[in-house]
């Protein structure tokens, strides 16, 4: 029988790194039209545990709602309201601890992560706190560029996130650009932010009420625990959690559902996370075992999923013993492994498996079951290269998506009023010409008059009609509900097209 494959030894990690972490999470927009989000804060509160797992300073501006404080008591007794002041004392806060760091001649890392409401306005995306918009300039000077860390990650789940960083040019005035309709901006620009955002263009993010998270959340803090780490290295890199992610979701049918990630490393590097740190308490799955695991703690808070091939080998990151947490086969109702809290490192292998704590809740959703059926390995990335930003250009706002439909609205009443104008001169023209005959008319003359009347009523019935029309066009064009739709043009080396794309 040939040996098990084992997880690779990790080099120990650099002393002269520091880590730092801004997490921010809005459930509800400043837009009042926009729908209530459930699991934004979730994620911010879980993305907490993560970097401070990986020893990193980090600051939380979320508002928990009442599950989440339970089950996050920490995020809970830390938390600040997400909006501006505290957005600014935050970054103010953390840039003094990088500067601090710094002149030690210790290099920094900064991590900014959001999770909630994005949208697009004149051809600028822009995500939201509770009391304003927070646009892609406004997060490149008044956040990253304030922190003034050597090196600054960017992670966002929300819609548009894309264009936080790459825009179409002010006023949506088409011109000609070199890389297609879209422009890199403040935060493509600069050579130490490296970019993880969960759309590649005008799409949606989504949650699952199975994770009581965002989609793209949910994977990259998979991945970011070691299960993206397919050399095993202890790090993982902007090409391993791409792999990762866009792995995660290939089985998933329909596109809709379907996150398309954008990863940009920083110059120079394409290093994203540095896990050693974190690593002392791990669980190891060898190669051998390569399934479709769940990672849970006791309250069955999902703290990361994996599918690792055959043959691959994982460290994963383990959290602090405050409490079980459990590992469990998906697809195996029957039982599900608990790891010993005692236990600094954890081999699978070493394992006895228990009767599960609680039976299965139902069918997943139709679409999201398909998460993670694909297996993930060193192969994977072998094969992925990142992706160069798309071409496309919004055709209009996200932020108003009736804002077309009411232009439309003031045309056709504008029309209709003119019409019904034109209309009524005609009618006292024709009037007048008919009042106006004189008694001594010749027949012939009195013959043209009587037909240029007629012609006179003819067209003043159809301005009539249309004005009305119009009038009614344009009524219904203002009361029609509005619809979260927006016209999208795509433009790229597989051809054009022409769609609608809904915005939340």
């Amino acid at each position: 029988m040939p040996p098990r494959s084992a997880a690779p030894e990790t080099a120990p990690p650099p002393p002269s790194t520091a880590s730092f972490a801004l997490i921010i999470g809005v459930n509800r927009s400043h837009e009042p039209d926009q729908p209530e989000l459930r699991f934004a804060d979730d994620d911010a509160a879980r993305y907490l545990d993560l970097f401070r797992m990986l020893g990193a300073r980090t600051y939380l501006l979320a508002r928990l709602d009442d599950n989440t404080r339970r089950l996050h008591p920490q995020a809970a007794a830390e938390a600040l309201d997400p909006k501006h002041s505290e957005l600014s004392a935050s970054v103010k806060k953390l840039g003094e601890d990088i500067a601090l760091a710094r002149s030690r001649g210790v290099e920094t890392v900064a991590y900014v992560v959001y999770a909630g409401h994005g949208n697009v306005r004149n051809g600028e995306g822009y995500v939201s706190l509770e009391d304003g918009p927070l646009t892609g300039q406004q997060l490149s000077t008044q956040v990253v560029g304030k922190l003034g860390a050597d090196r600054v990650h960017l992670i966002v789940d929300a819609c548009y996130s894309y264009f936080l960083a790459y825009s179409r040019g002010p006023g949506g005035q088409r011109r000609p650009l070199p890389a297609g309709f879209t422009r890199a901006v403040g935060l493509a620009l600069a050579d130490n932010v490296g970019l993880l955002l969960s759309t590649s263009s005008a799409r949606e993010s989504h949650e699952w009420e199975a994770f009581e998270a965002g989609v793209f959340n949910h994977e990259v803090r998979s991945g970011l625990f070691g299960a993206a780490d397919a050399d095993g290295d202890g790090q993982v890199s902007y090409r391993e959690i791409a792999a990762f992610v866009e792995r995660a979701n290939a089985a998933i049918p329909n596109e809709r559902f379907r996150p398309q990630l954008h990863a940009r490393p920083p110059k120079g590097s394409e290093l994203l996370v540095d896990l050693r740190p974190g690593m002392d308490r791990r669980l190891e799955v060898d190669g051998a075992q390569g399934a479709h695991y769940l990672l849970e703690d006791a309250n069955g808070v999902r703290l990361a999923e994996f599918h690792n091939a055959q043959g691959q080998a994982l460290r994963l990151l383990r959290p602090p013993p405050r409490g079980p947490v459990f590992l469990r086969r998906v697809g195996d109702e029957t039982q599900e492994f608990a790891l010993p809290t005692t236990q600094d490192v954890v081999r699978l292998e070493s394992l006895s498996a228990e009767a599960p704590r609680v039976a299965s809740r139902g069918a997943a959703h139709a679409a999201f079951q398909h998460i993670f059926t694909l297996p993930f390995g060193s192969d994977t990335v072998s094969g992925f290269e990142l992706r160069p930003p798309p071409s496309l250009t919004l055709m209009e706002d996200a932020r108003e998506p009736g804002r077309l439909r009411k232009q439309l609205g003031w045309g056709a009443l504008s029309l209709g009023v003119a019409s019904a104008g034109v209309g009524m001169w005609t009618t006292l023209k024709a009037r007048d010409l008919r009042n106006g005959v004189p008694p001594n008319l010749p027949q012939q003359e009195a013959a043209a008059r009587n037909r240029r009347i007629n012609a006179l009523n003819t067209t003043s019935g159809v301005l009539y009609g249309l004005g009305g029309a119009a009038v009614l066009g344009g009524a219904l064009l203002f009361l029609w509900p509005d619809t979260d739709t927006m016209p999208l043009a795509t433009l790229g080396s597989e051809g054009a097209g022409l769609g609608l794309t809904g915005a939340f």
